[in-house]
């Protein structure tokens, strides 16, 4: 290995470190979904039509633009009220530059989750239904969680990365299970 690619490797220390934290988000999401979805007394009923499950899928994932437009808030004050108000110029970049990654991941994060939804609301009965907003709260959780962890140290944002992501991954494969289901079972049948 030389000298020059050893500077790049990322120390041992901060991958356990990593990883651990990875490994709690995935725990604490997953965790409080399934709790949430068994133990809160969360009632949702008259929801029929398809028309109904993406009225309230779209509702929830309003809910989830929460940390979006808080880290847009932040963003702009940042500009508005240090010398990053003239981004043109320059000279203040570099007071922005964490909170536009901050920013760029959850609204990047933010699209999957929402596309998820959608689609998730489409394949769920009506008593299953109490997910979406549980999914939520749980989205918004957990892109605090990035936010404060980026913030305090950028290698803390693990639990927050993973929370959102373990979510959004359990939402797509189940999806995914739903649409190619009637595939597999034309094909074997």
């Amino acid at each position: 290995m030389t000298q020059k690619s050893q500077h790049r490797k990322a120390p041992k220390e901060s991958h356990i470190w990593v990883r651990n934290q990875i490994i709690v988000g995935i725990i604490l999401s997953i965790g409080m979904c399934l709790g949430a979805y068994h133990f809160l007394p969360i009632q949702i009923s008259d929801i029929k039509s398809p028309a109904d499950r993406l009225v309230l899928a779209v509702r929830c994932i309003f809910i989830s633009t929460i940390p979006v437009f808080a880290l847009f808030k932040s963003v702009a004050d940042t500009r508005f009220f240090t010398r990053a108000i003239d981004p043109v110029k320059g000279g203040g970049e570099d007071m922005v530059d964490v909170p536009n990654r901050i920013l760029r991941n959850t609204t990047e994060q933010f699209l999957l989750h929402a596309v998820g939804l959608l689609t998730l609301s489409t394949f769920l009965d009506e008593a299953s239904l109490k997910i979406l907003p549980i999914l939520s709260c749980d989205f918004v959780i957990f892109r605090m969680l990035f936010w404060w962890g980026y913030l305090n140290a950028p290698l803390n944002r693990a639990v927050g990365m993973s929370g959102t992501a373990s979510a959004t991954i359990c939402v797509y494969a189940y999806c995914m299970y739903c649409i190619l289901k009637p595939v597999f079972i034309s094909f074997i049948g």
